[in-house]
């Protein structure tokens, strides 16, 4: 295996986090550290408890330049080379994002989970739209990340069926469920060097 250093992003609660962490732990998977935008995230607590190191900085009165560098500094620090956002809730600039292009996949070292299938629904609010839309079918999606919000090359999609019963929770919870499955199988796929993308 080449140096597949990674690290999670996460801004919130941290379910896919912690699912991502525990089968790094668990595979022996080169996982350096968790970093969070939010000091008091409920994923750091989740960190605490499996052992995992990580570590927050706050925007606050910083630019975004000065932000997005302080960051990298700890991610060439640690050796990163690729990184999983998992509920993280800020845009990455194309110029952080320049940092981890890779000539040879042409696509880069950073890799989102949304709960749509992309191409429909993209944005902050992939499960609401879908279920206020009236979708029959809707599903979670693994992609890479480029410059627009959700448009990247996509590794890996799954489906599940919306029931007539269904509710914006029971969806949800369906969907949650299929994230925390499908995300560890694209980290096998990236640690495994099975990078196949979809194109859209």
């Amino acid at each position: 295996m080449n140096n597949k250093n990674f690290a999670i992003f996460a801004s919130g609660n941290g379910s896919n986090a912690e699912v991502l962490c525990r089968y790094a732990l668990k595979y022996n998977y080169p996982l350096k550290f968790v970093f969070s935008d939010k000091k008091d995230a409920g994923v750091l607590s989740r960190m605490d408890k499996l052992g995992v190191e990580h570590f927050s900085i706050e925007k606050n009165k910083m630019s975004k330049i000065d932000y997005e560098r302080h960051i990298l500094d700890t991610l060439k620090e640690k050796d990163i080379k690729w990184i999983f956002l998992a509920g993280y809730m800020k845009i990455l600039s194309s110029s952080f994002l320049n940092e981890f292009y890779d000539p040879n996949l042409k696509l880069n070292r950073v890799v989102n989970i949304h709960p749509s299938l992309l191409p429909s629904f993209p944005g902050k609010n992939g499960y609401g739209d879908a279920f206020d839309y009236g979708v029959k079918v809707s599903g979670v999606t693994v992609h890479f990340v480029d410059d627009g919000i959700d448009t990247g090359p996509i590794l890996l999609q799954e489906s599940f069926v919306r029931d007539s019963n269904d509710t914006l929770e029971s969806f949800k919870t369906k969907g949650l469920e299929l994230e925390h499955l499908i995300y560890p199988k694209a980290l096998d796929m990236i640690m495994n060097d099975q990078i196949e993308v979809y194109t859209r």
